[in-house]
């Protein structure tokens, strides 16, 4: 029989890794003036077209810079709790850090599409990949708090 509460870990470092990958990704790409112009996470916009070399430069984009930030810190949490979980060290309120990653990976990316999305673009794994780690963040305090019987 599978113990969902000494499993919880797995999903948050499943969570974690998702969310670094999905910001190691663009953010979206935008067709504008016959070029490409893709934009990150970090603020760095790279311009694609029919030159030799693709040409770069950093704009800070406000609220896609805050979620860059508030998505660091939830990996930071998130893989150091399942890390030390999987060590076999018991945390009390594990919860409370998967239910406020979880809503914090959901909440950025969201209100920054909303915000910051421009007509002619398209949408890059980022934003996605981090809700859908916001979302395995929350079920893991789903399991950890109701299914398994928290204390």
């Amino acid at each position: 029989m599978v113990d969902f509460k000494k499993d919880t870990w797995i999903y948050a470092l499943i969570a974690a890794v998702l969310a670094l990958i999905a910001i190691l990704t663009p953010w979206g790409t935008i067709e504008q003036f016959g070029m490409d112009i893709s934009v990150w996470l970090t603020g760095q916009v790279t311009y694609s077209a029919d030159y030799p070399a693709p040409m770069s430069e950093w704009q800070g984009l406000g609220l896609q810079t805050w979620t860059l930030g508030i998505t660091l810190m939830s990996i930071t949490a998130l893989l150091f709790l399942s890390i030390s979980t999987w060590k076999g060290k018991e945390w009390k309120w594990d919860w409370l850090i998967y239910v406020l990653a979880g809503i914090a990976m959901l909440i950025f990316p969201i209100l920054a599409l909303i915000l910051e999305a421009g007509e002619d673009s398209t949408i890059g794994f980022a934003p996605i990949g981090i809700i859908i780690a916001g979302v395995l963040a929350i079920t893991a305090f789903v399991i950890d708090k109701f299914v398994a019987g928290g204390e």
